[in-house]
């Protein structure tokens, strides 16, 4: 990948968040939807990439942010299928419940984009996050 095509991906991971949110806002249950693809994009890809034996070609460092980028990925998506299931309901009052569930969903989005941003950054760097081979 060239640099300045990879410095805007980068870019676009750092505006995740903000993204995800303005989505939802803008465009409702549809907006939503799109997010929680968005995020279960990412914790498919990093299931493949775990099972697919990536971590022991990393670092410790990035490996540790590949398998905590999954877990929160998991979590994100999890967390996002509540305000998708209970979207015929959206004329009724939030409940207390509704409204914890919403708190952790945003905050495991933002942790998902924030890792996602870190490890993306690692990726792009001469060495991109491997081990040194010993010749």
């Amino acid at each position: 990948m060239k640099r300045a095509i990879g410095s805007i991906v980068l870019g676009l991971s750092a505006c995740g968040y903000p993204l995800t949110q303005l989505v939802v806002r803008r465009w409702g249950v549809r907006g939503a939807a799109a997010a929680e693809c968005v995020c279960a994009g990412l914790a498919i890809r990093d299931a493949s990439m775990v099972a697919s034996g990536v971590p022991g070609r990393l670092r410790r460092f990035p490996a540790a942010l590949l398998r905590l980028e999954l877990a929160v990925g998991v979590v994100a998506s999890l967390a996002g299928l509540h305000p998708l299931l209970s979207a015929r309901s959206a004329d009724r009052p939030p409940a207390a419940r509704a409204c914890a569930m919403d708190t952790v969903r945003r905050a495991a989005v933002a942790m998902l984009f924030a890792v996602h941003t870190i490890r993306f950054g690692i990726y792009l760097r001469p060495d991109q996050g491997r081990r040194v081979t010993q010749a």
